[in-house]
């Protein structure tokens, strides 16, 4: 998808428009590759800069559509139609309105920022800052980036900058210069049916969904790994396509590929029993200085989630792709339904959603001057919805845009992405399936087994685990450094620092101890009754780990600091 700004202006755009353009798109390129020349498109009223494109853009006189469409509408580029179905990012221009769209998910964030004189949209929060050429901190993002580790489901970094919802489009009127809202609510509208006529429609659906889906697979790789989602588009595209011409790829530990039952293992199975060429790409801890390698994720990521464990390889695996011609990945993310719950708090912990008060060491978070949270209206349990229901629809309304397309965001900067699951046609297929179907993605797991080579599932994951990375005596060591700069104290009070610093520990001497607490905790979550495990959360409150925490403080210190810094971008070159 690469990254773009988008400008609608209320007066004709000055010369220098292009210059700043050239610059934002420059200032946003991964520093470890050789970027491809920017997109950059002025007309008198109406410009676009587009940062290392990798595909063919669909371009129509001043509108864009990052990403891929899969229905293919002939009027896709016209303000107030359909919204169309697919992996994007829209903005579309006509004479009296400008629109921006997002996907049926808002699996790509869009930002915008209004004025009296400009409206600016881009799929990245620093080329606003940029353009803007000021930064205004919304420290409202505090709390949630401690609970969530993201910046939660409506702020941004600056105040000024909002989001598009799921499934939504921000309207400029240029007659009068004001903006409007239009969405379709995300809903379940439960069908009642015999579970094989779901199985039968969602199949249907499926198979119809991936017998259109048009992809130059030589230029698209899969990333699979042992579990069901990739392997389940896998299976879909053998029955449908044409297989062979796609390649399929899987990244992890070196040490990873010898154990039987691991993800690296079963794709590499998987891949030999498909007939598909496949890679294994490894991502041990790069040799770059730690602090080059977190400032490249912070950068690119934009500091919208802490799961910097994956890319400790300094981002080498999209280098590589990128460097040989892959134009964009297939993604599995899905909606098909998430694990079981019987209690508010987890569902709220099991969509990655909870707040500071859900939390022991947490509770206290106002003492230390952290602005209050609170869960929007929107995210709230309607009436009538059930906690399954409810789980489900915060994986879409608010895992999605949240956090997948956050993840999303740091390999646009190398390569296209689309996620077939995520389609506007299965979704609506998904939400009529009962709760007991959705649950542990029930109907979609029978749907995977029947389809899939008798191989076994993967039961361990072959990237490094939160912990080896978090407690890593080197990494620790940076953290500290960090919040003890002057740049933290700017930001947080001394007593609170205090509290995160001596929370902080290295790595555990007894890892053998770590990893079966670990799998007690995974085998009593799908096995133990859930009113069991409730009362012992009631007796033992979760936590957020320290070290964890530590990374979400950071965070925050750094993007604060690294947008100040965007802020004087074309200062600086004046």
């Amino acid at each position: 998808m690469a990254k773009c700004i988008y400008i609608s202006a209320r007066q004709p755009l000055q010369g220098s428009i292009k210059n700043s353009l050239r610059t934002i798109c420059d200032k946003l390129a991964p520093d470890n590759i050789i970027a491809n020349e920017p997109k950059i498109v002025i007309s008198e009223y109406v410009a676009y800069g587009v940062m290392n494109p990798t595909t063919p853009l669909l371009e129509k006189e001043s509108s864009l559509l990052m990403g891929q469409i899969f229905d293919k509408p002939e009027n896709w580029n016209l303000p107030g139609t359909e919204f169309p179905d697919g992996s994007y990012a829209l903005f579309r221009d006509g004479k009296e309105h400008c629109e921006i769209v997002s996907d049926p998910l808002a699996s790509r964030t869009i930002w915008y920022y209004k004025d009296e004189n400009l409206f600016v949209s881009s799929t990245s929060q620093r080329a606003i800052v940029m353009y803007l050429e000021s930064f205004d901190f919304d420290e409202r993002v505090i709390p949630w980036m401690l609970s969530t580790g993201t910046l939660g489901p409506t702020f941004s970094w600056d105040k000024r900058i909002n989001r598009v919802p799921a499934d939504s489009s921000v309207i400029l009127d240029k007659n009068n210069w004001t903006i409007s809202l239009r969405s379709n609510p995300i809903q379940f509208d439960i069908t009642n049916k015999p579970s094989e006529a779901h199985k039968k429609d969602l199949v249907d659906t499926l198979n119809n969904f991936f017998r259109s889906l048009d992809l130059d697979y030589k230029s698209w790789v899969l990333p699979l790994s042992g579990g069901f989602d990739s392997r389940a588009i896998l299976c879909f595209l053998a029955k449908n396509t044409n297989v062979q011409r796609l390649r399929t790829v899987t990244w992890g530990l070196e040490s990873s590929l010898s154990i039987k039952g691991n993800d690296a293992y079963v794709a590499r199975e998987l891949g030999e029993k498909m007939n598909v060429p496949h890679t294994y790409y490894l991502t041990d801890l790069s040799t770059e200085p730690i602090e080059r390698i977190v400032n490249r994720y912070v950068l690119l990521g934009e500091g919208r989630i802490d799961h910097v464990a994956a890319y400790m390889d300094g981002f080498n695996i999209w280098k590589t792709l990128f460097e040989n011609g892959i134009k964009g990945t297939i993604r599995g993310d899905e909606c098909f339904g998430w694990i079981r719950v019987s209690s508010a708090l987890r569902v709220k912990l099991s969509t990655g959603c909870a707040l500071c008060s859900d939390y022991s060491n947490l509770k206290e978070y106002r003492r230390y001057g952290i602005p209050t949270q609170q869960m929007p209206e929107f995210l709230k349990r309607r009436k009538g919805e059930t906690f399954a229901m409810w789980r489900d629809r915060l994986y879409q309304e608010y895992r999605v845009p949240s956090v997948l397309s956050a993840l999303s965001d740091l390999k646009f900067s190398y390569v296209e992405q689309i996620s077939p699951f995520l389609s506007r046609k299965i979704l609506r297929q998904v939400r009529q399936l009962p709760d007991s179907l959705r649950t542990e993605k029930r109907i979609f797991k029978n749907i995977v087994r029947a389809m899939s080579p008798k191989i076994d599932f993967a039961t361990s994951a072959a990237v490094a685990l939160v912990d080896d990375i978090f407690k890593r005596k080197q990494f620790v060591k940076f953290l500290r450094s960090e919040l003890s700069s002057d740049n933290a104290k700017k930001i947080w009070r001394e007593e609170f620092l205090d509290f995160i610093l001596k929370g902080m520990k290295t790595e555990a001497k007894d890892k053998t101890s770590n990893s079966l607490s670990a799998s007690l905790r995974s085998y009593a979550k799908r096995y133990l009754p859930l009113s069991f495990i409730n009362v012992m959360r009631k007796i033992s409150p979760p936590a957020v780990d320290k070290n964890v925490l530590a990374f979400r403080v950071f965070l925050i210190c750094k993007m604060n600091e690294t947008l100040r810094k965007d802020a004087l971008t074309k200062k600086d070159l004046a």
